[in-house]
Parts: C-alpha cells; structure tokens; sequence
C-alpha cells in the first residue's frame, strides 16, 4: 500500500494486465433483480435498457474515505441495513472521522479522466456514483454511547431474540454489550457484480490500518469482530422438484449463500452467528422471489462475531481462494 500525504492507494488490479474486468452489462433475471436491491451498477430503475451482452475492463483504487464520498457510502449502507431504523448519517460521520482506517473503492482517476471528456456529469455527480464500494472497522465499545451503535446494537439484539433461543439471545447480547471486550464493527460492502478478487488486497490493507492506528490508539486493539453479512436461503418445497400448488407451504435451506464470498471464511471462525430474515424489508424482486437455476431464493442478514485471533487464519483463507 503505497501513501502519500493526500492519497492511499490500494492496488486491486490484475497482474497480468493491469485491469480488473468486472461484467457491467451483462444482464439476466436474477442479476438485473438483484441490482435493484442489493445495488448493483445502475441500481435505478433501468427496466428499460436494453440487453447488453457485453464486458468492460474497469481499473479499481481503494483510497481514503473522504466528505465527497458520503452519499456513495450511504447507499451500500442502505443496502445492508434497508428499512433498520439506523441513523446512517451519523454512522457515515463517524467513518469519516476515521478515515486513516479502512478505504472505499473507486474507478481510477485515469480511467475517469478519459470517460469525463464524453461525459456532462458534474464532478459532484460523478463522486457518488463513482463509489463501488468500502471497507472500514468501528469500535462500538469505545463508540457505545453513540446514537446510531446504539441503534445497530437494539436491531441486532432484537432480531437475535426473534430468532434464537432465549439462552443464545442472552449470551450474545452480553457479548454484544461487555465493556470488557473491545469490539469492531467490521462493514464490507460493495455492489454485487464488483469481482470477489478485490476482497484479499481490501481486507489486508484494513489491517494493516488497524494496526498502524493501535500503534498510536489502543482504541484501535480488537478482541472480537462484529459482522453483519448479506446472504441467501434457497427456499424449497416440501415436495422439491414438483411444481408447487397453490397454498404450499415454503421451507428454507439450511445452506448460506453469501453476497460477499470472503465472508464465508469469518463466519466459519465465528464463535457466535445467526441469521434473521429481511425479505419484508425490500422493496423488490429479490427480496421475496430471486429465482437462481430455478430455485427461488430468499434473502438474509447474518450476524457474525469473530474473535480478533483468527483474523490472520482467515486472511490467508480469503487469499488462498480468492486471489486470481
């Protein structure tokens, strides 16, 4: 990761040639619906645009999170929270206040130089759409008397009541809300149709961050991560394989998907995880009936908590599998 007093920058570009090529036009049922939801390129409505069966090379940079970014990063926050009562604003702020410590994802200042000479976008235009994503680590132990860490930790205390044992509600929300552990909320998102490639180079350079930050703030020094991961059920009928009458009830498998392919990896070190369903929170398709090969999917959120000590074991699983 090379720095400079203005610029981070993170290389997320192949070694081959340079560019990273991403499938932007690319279109079919599942995609175009799961744009629309999880924010894909074009994430408005775009219903009509034609069919292009098309691919373009994209060049990445992760850099700094900066006050231009904040609509950008609002966006894939919405993404993830949907209808949560959550104030992202102030979220965002306090990602802003930070930003020595993670990076969001940007088309190169090269590239776009090109494209601005056919484009009328304003460069404030260009600034919110022009983030595919960003990663960054919160400690809502030292940050728990903020309004929005308060608010993520009722959501996540609530749903873990709905949909666990009470005895696993209670263990969590004491491990959710024990000062004497420091927690990090670890937020990874992008788009969907942003190459899991990106991921390896992403999460080191998160930590390398964190540790040059602990070096100067022991706020900075984790005992645990908090994850909340965007995933999927398929959803099967009793009788699967059979065209389903009316009235069928629809059972839920028990085999996660994840938006996020690296995040597999943390929530296989996890010691604590469950998942609750958010498919009356969206407002489109993919919230109720994605349909994959078939089979219609059903939509999650994933709570994960990761000791800190695994951190490196999954690091190395994330670069073994995912790096081209």
């Amino acid at each position: 990761m090379a720095t400079s007093s203005k610029k981070r920058c993170v290389n997320l570009t192949e070694e081959k040639d340079e560019k990273t090529p991403v499938s932007k036009g690319t279109r079919d049922s599942e995609s175009s619906e799961d744009e629309g939801e999880e924010g894909g390129f074009g994430s408005d409505d775009d219903s009509d645009v034609p069919e292009l069966n098309e691919e373009i090379q994209v060049e990445f940079e992760a850099l700094p999170p900066h006050p231009d970014d904040f609509h950008g990063i609002k966006r894939l926050l919405q993404q993830l929270f949907l209808k949560s009562k959550v104030n992202l604003s102030s979220l965002i702020d306090i990602i802003l206040g930070q930003s020595h410590v993670g990076s969001v994802i940007k088309q190169s200042a090269d590239q776009l130089a090109e494209l601005d000479l056919d484009s009328d976008e304003s460069d404030e235009d260009q600034d919110g759409d022009n983030i595919f994503g960003f990663i960054t680590v919160i400690n809502i132990t030292s940050k728990k008397n903020e309004g929005c860490i308060q608010e993520i930790k009722t959501l996540l205390d609530e749903r873990c009541t709905q949909c666990e044992s009470a005895s696993k509600a209670s263990e969590f929300s004491h491990l959710l809300n024990n000062s004497s552990h420091s927690i990090g909320l670890l937020i990874n998102e992008r788009f969907v149709n942003i190459p899991p490639q990106l991921a390896p180079p992403l999460h080191n350079s998160l930590q390398k961050d964190v540790t040059t930050a602990a070096a100067k703030n022991s706020k900075f020094k984790f005992d645990y991560y908090l994850l909340l991961s965007k995933t999927y059920k398929d959803a099967i009928s009793p009788e699967q394989g059979k065209k389903k009458s009316k009235g069928t009830k629809i059972a839920e498998s028990d085999q996660l998907m994840f938006a996020n392919a690296e995040d597999e990896y943390f929530h296989k070190e996890s010691v604590m995880s469950f998942d609750y369903p958010v498919t009356d929170e969206s407002d489109t398709a993919l919230g109720g009936k994605w349909t994959f090969d078939d089979a219609e999917m059903r939509t999650f959120r994933t709570v994960m908590i990761v000791p800190a000590s695994k951190m490196q074991h999954i690091l190395t699983q994330i670069e073994d599998n995912l790096t081209m």
